[in-house]
C-alpha cells in the first residue's frame, strides 16, 4: 500500500478559497473515529459510548466477528467494512484510515474508552491549526480498580497527510509535523481477560512476534515486545534473552531511546524477580543515566537496595520514586511514549519506608509511615498484610503477628490475612490458634477448600486422627481429584492401621497420575510390611525410573532381594547406593559379612547427614545380613 500526502490541484486554491480570506466563519473540523474490531460485543458498547457525542464519523474495519459486534456498532450509525485478518495490525488499522473522511482521526480500541469528563475536549483540541499529531494520556486499569500503568499516546491526527501505521503486531503511528500533549485520558481494559482469554492472546501475540523476528533479527521492537509478553507470564529467562538482544540492537543503531529505556527496566525487572540483585542494579543504573526521571526505575532501584539492606539508598529511591510519581498523577501530560506500569504502587512505597523504619527499631517513623500507606490502598489493611507477610518472611513471628493481627482487626472475614496468620501460629508452634483462624475462614466461607486441607495437615501432624480425615474428605467432597488431600488421608489411614484404604487411594491417586513418585515409595512400603515383595518391588522400580528418592528405592529393593533370596540383587542396589552417596565402590565383597560392613557403613552416613529415618533403614539391612550369615 502507498502511502502520499494529499496536495489540493491548484497550489493558489487554498488561499483564495480559504473562508477566513474571504471573511466567511470558518468551519471546525470533523472528527472520524477509526476502530478494527474482532468479537467485542463484551466492550464495544462502552467504548462507543464514550464518544459518539463528540465524533462525526464512526469507520469500524470487523477482521471476522462472530458474536454480535457488527450488530452493535451498526445500532451505534457506524460505517462498517469486512477485512479478513491478514496476521497484520497494522493493516487492518490503515483500511479504516482510507475510509475515514473527516479533517482529524480519533483511534480506540474496543477495550478503551475516553473519561466521561474530558470527551467533551475533543472537537477543541484539533481547532489547532499548527499541529499534526495530538498526543493523550493512556491508563491501563482493571473495570472498577485503579490505574496500574500510563503512557501517552498519539491517538488525535490529521487526516489526508499520509500518517499510517507500521508493525504487524505493537503497530505504531509513523507521524511528522508538529505534535502537542492534550489531557484528555483514555481508559484501556485489555487486562479483563479471563485465564482462557489470556492464553489466547499470548499466543497469537508471540506467534506474531516471532514471524516478525524471523523476518528481521536485527529490528529490536520485536525482541523487546516478545521480551515484555514472557514478562507479563513470569517467563523471566525467555524475558531476559529477548530483553537483552533489544537492548544490544538498540545500542547498536543508536534509535529509539524511550523503547530502549524500557528494554533497560524489563531485564531489569526480570532479573529482580529471579533475586539476580547485580544484574537488576546494573541493567536499572544504565536506565537511569538515559532517563533519571523514569519513574519505575526508581522503583525497582528501592526494591534492589531494600533487599540488600542498604536502606539509606532505598529509602532515597523510595522518596524519588514518591516525588515522581507526584508530578505525574498532579500532570498525566507529563507522561511519555513507553508506560509507566507502577502508579498504583504508592501504598506500598509507603510501606517499605515503614519496614524499614521498623527494622531500625524506630516504631515512630515507621507508625507514620504505615498511616500514610492505608490512606493511599485501595483497602486500609492491604498495607498491614504486605509488612506482616514480610516479617514473617523474616522469620520474625511475632511482629509479622502484630501487624496481620491488626490487619485482621481491620478486616476479619479477609482471607489473605487469616491465612498468614494461621501460618505464623503453625511455625510458632501454636497450632490451637492455627487452626481457631482457619476456622474462621470456614465460619465465612464454608466451602473453602484451602481452609479444610490446611486443618486436616495440622490435625494429621497433631495425630487427631478423626478430625483429619473429616478435614480431607471434605475436601474431596468438594474436589474429587485433589491429590495433596488424597495421599495425605491415605498416609491418615496408614498411621490408624487401615492399609487397605491407603492402599486404596494410592492406587487411585496412581491412576490419576503415573508418575507420582511419592505414592510408589509410600505404596511399595505398604506393600513390603505386607510381604507382598513382587509387587512392592514393581514401586520401587518404577520410583527409580522417575529418576526420584533414589537413596530409599535402593534401600527397599536391596530389602526385597533379600526377602526374595537374591543375593546378587543386594549387591547391585548397594554398588548404587554406594554410587549415589559417592561413597567409595573399590571394594572387594568376599562374604555376606563384608555386604553387612558396607550396609552398617551406608547407615552412618546416613547418621551423619541427620536423615534417621534411612540410617534406621540401612541398619536394619545390616541386622538381616548378620543374620543370614549366622544361618550360613
Amino acid at each position: 500500500m502507498q502511502y502520499k500526502d494529499i496536495k489540493p490541484k491548484n497550489p493558489l486554491s487554498r488561499q483564495t478559497d480559504d473562508p477566513k480570506h474571504l471573511g466567511l466563519p470558518v468551519a471546525p473540523p470533523t472528527l472520524s473515529l477509526c476502530m478494527i474490531v474482532k468479537n467485542e460485543e463484551e466492550f464495544l458498547p462502552r467504548c462507543l459510548e464514550s464518544v459518539k457525542d463528540y465524533i462525526d464519523e464512526m469507520v469500524i474495519v470487523d477482521t471476522g466477528s462472530t458474536d454480535r459486534t457488527v450488530e452493535i456498532a451498526r445500532n451505534y450509525g457506524a460505517n462498517i467494512y469486512h477485512h479478513a485478518w491478514e496476521n497484520s495490525f497494522c493493516k487492518a488499522r490503515n483500511y479504516s484510515l482510507q475510509y475515514a473522511t473527516s479533517d482529524w482521526i480519533l483511534i480506540l480500541d474496543a477495550d478503551e474508552e475516553i473519561d466521561s469528563e474530558d470527551a467533551h475536549k475533543l472537537k477543541e483540541v484539533i481547532k489547532d491549526s499548527k499541529v499534526n499529531v495530538i498526543y493523550v494520556p493512556l491508563f491501563c486499569k482493571p473495570l472498577g480498580g485503579n490505574n496500574i500503568s500510563i503512557s501517552r499516546s498519539n491517538r488525535l491526527f490529521r487526516n489526508h497527510i499520509g500518517l499510517h501505521y507500521e508493525g504487524i503486531v505493537h503497530n505504531f503511528l509513523k507521524d511528522k509535523g508538529a505534535s502537542k500533549n492534550a489531557e484528555i485520558k483514555i481508559f484501556h481494559y485489555g487486562y479483563n481477560l479471563n485465564k482462557e482469554q489470556m492464553e489466547k492472546k499470548f499466543v497469537r501475540t508471540t506467534t506474531l512476534l516471532k514471524e516478525q523476528i524471523k523476518k528481521d533479527p536485527s529490528d529490536p521492537i520485536p525482541h523487546y515486545n516478545l521480551a515484555v509478553s514472557y514478562q507479563n507470564k513470569e517467563m523471566d529467562d525467555e524475558c531476559i534473552k529477548e530483553a537483552l538482544e533489544a537492548i544490544k540492537l538498540f545500542e547498536t543503531r543508536k534509535s529509539d531511546q524511550q523503547t530502549r529505556l524500557q528494554a533497560l527496566y524489563t531485564a531489569s525487572n526480570a532479573f529482580l524477580r529471579k533475586r539476580d540483585l547485580g544484574n537488576a542494579e546494573i541493567y536499572a543504573l544504565k536506565a537511569l543515566d538515559l532517563y533519571y526521571n523514569y519513574l519505575d526505575i526508581h522503583n525497582v532501584l528501592s526494591s534492589i537496595y531494600f533487599q540488600r539492606k542498604e536502606y539509606d539508598k532505598s529509602l532515597a529511591f523510595t522518596n524519588s520514586y514518591l516525588r515522581l510519581l507526584k508530578e505525574i498523577v498532579s500532570d498525566p501530560t507529563r507522561a511519555i511514549d513507553i508506560p509507566f506500569i507502577t502508579i498504583d504502587l504508592e501504598w506500598f512505597a509507603y510501606s517499605r519506608i515503614s519496614i524499614i523504619y521498623y527494622e531500625q527499631d524506630n516504631w515512630s517513623e515507621g507508625d507514620k509511615a504505615l498511616e500514610i500507606a492505608t490512606t493511599c490502598a485501595a483497602n486500609v489493611w492491604v498495607p498491614y498484610l504486605a509488612v506482616g507477610k514480610y516479617f514473617y518472611e523474616q522469620k520474625n513471628f511475632n511482629r509479622g503477628e502484630r501487624f496481620l493481627q491488626k490487619g485482621v482487626e481491620l478486616e476479619p472475614k479477609n482471607r489473605d490475612l487469616l491465612y498468614h496468620v494461621a501460618e505464623v501460629y503453625v511455625n510458632s508452634g501454636m497450632s490451637d490458634k492455627a487452626l481457631a483462624h482457619l476456622k474462621m475462614i470456614l465460619n465465612a466461607y464454608p466451602g473453602e477448600i484451602l481452609a479444610h486441607y490446611r486443618l486436616g495437615l495440622i490435625y494429621s501432624y497433631q495425630n487427631e486422627f478423626d478430625e483429619a480425615i473429616h478435614s480431607f474428605t471434605a475436601v474431596i467432597e468438594r474436589e474429587p481429584r485433589h491429590t495433596g488431600a488424597l495421599f495425605n488421608l491415605a498416609i491418615v489411614f496408614e498411621k490408624t492401621g487401615d492399609t487397605t484404604q491407603a492402599t486404596n487411594i494410592y492406587r487411585e491417586l496412581l491412576e490419576m497420575n503415573p508418575k507420582y513418585s511419592e505414592v510408589y515409595v509410600r505404596l511399595g512400603s505398604l506393600y513390603l510390611k505386607e510381604s507382598n515383595y513382587v509387587q512392592a518391588k514393581e514401586c520401587f522400580v518404577n520410583t527409580l525410573k522417575l529418576n526420584r528418592y533414589p537413596d530409599e528405592a535402593h534401600l527397599a529393593l536391596s530389602k526385597i532381594s533379600l526377602f526374595l533370596q537374591d543375593l546378587e540383587g543386594c549387591v547391585q542396589n548397594c554398588n548404587e547406593l554406594l554410587k549415589d552417596l559417592h561413597l567409595p565402590r573399590n571394594i572387594t565383597i568376599n562374604s555376606i559379612s563384608d555386604l553387612s560392613n558396607i550396609f552398617e557403613t551406608i547407615g552412618l552416613h546416613f547418621k551423619k547427614q541427620k536423615n534417621e529415618q534411612l540410617a534406621n533403614y540401612s541398619l536394619q539391612i545390616t541386622e538381616m545380613l548378620k543374620s543370614l550369615e549366622q544361618i550360613k
